[in-house]
């Protein structure tokens, strides 16, 4: 039961901090020379975007709960999920690089696979940042979260000796691939309404 209590807090205070993220990324983004139509013309305005939200990704690491093994239970990735879909490959790589060094030099069990994820989830939402679109966007944004945090997971099974990794996977799993996913389809919703609306 202590269990199942620990995993429901750690994943509200995760959504709490994704929550948190997306409104600073939102306020920036809300800036005109880094609002979508700009980013999409400008390589200045996705360098800028993928260094502010590598920064954000720094804060969600700072901002996470540190196991006794070193793990950090943590929303970074929503940031880099955010920058590549917002600033295609090159937001993604450089939010992903920024965030994923960070994470290397906090060290821990996990420091390894947190930060090839970190780099590999800003390429991959950059690369698939033009098919986010349409009438089930938001399904789709959902689909992308959970498969590229599912990914992180499976990386820390790989590259963590296999015992050690499968009680870490199983006490950040829930949490982590949940506030992230639920973040983005945050994220994607309120960025669509808010497009609407400038309309």
């Amino acid at each position: 039961m202590l269990d199942i209590v620990e995993t429901l807090t750690s994943t509200l205070m995760l959504i709490v901090t994704a929550s948190f993220m997306i409104v600073i990324t939102l306020i920036f983004s809300s800036f005109k020379p880094f609002n979508k139509p700009a980013v999409k013309k400008s390589l200045l305005a996705k360098v800028s975007l993928g260094i502010f939200l590598g920064s954000l990704a720094i804060l969600g690491t700072l901002m996470g709960t540190k196991l006794a093994d070193g793990t950090i239970v943590n929303a970074r990735e929503l940031a880099v999920n955010i920058a590549g879909l917002a600033g295609g490959p090159v937001g993604g790589v450089i939010a992903g690089l920024i965030g994923g060094i960070h994470r290397f030099t906090v060290g821990g069990a996990t420091a390894l696979p947190c930060t090839v994820s970190t780099v590999l989830i800003g390429l991959i939402a950059g690369a698939v940042s033009t098919k986010i679109t349409g009438k089930w966007f938001l399904l789709k944004g959902a689909a992308l979260g959970f498969v590229l945090e599912s990914m992180a997971m499976i990386l820390i099974l790989i590259l963590v000796p296999f015992t050690q990794a499968a009680a870490i996977v199983e006490k950040i799993a829930f949490p982590m691939i949940t506030a992230n996913t639920v973040g983005l389809v945050m994220w994607l919703y309120i960025a669509d309404k808010l497009k609407q609306i400038e309309k």
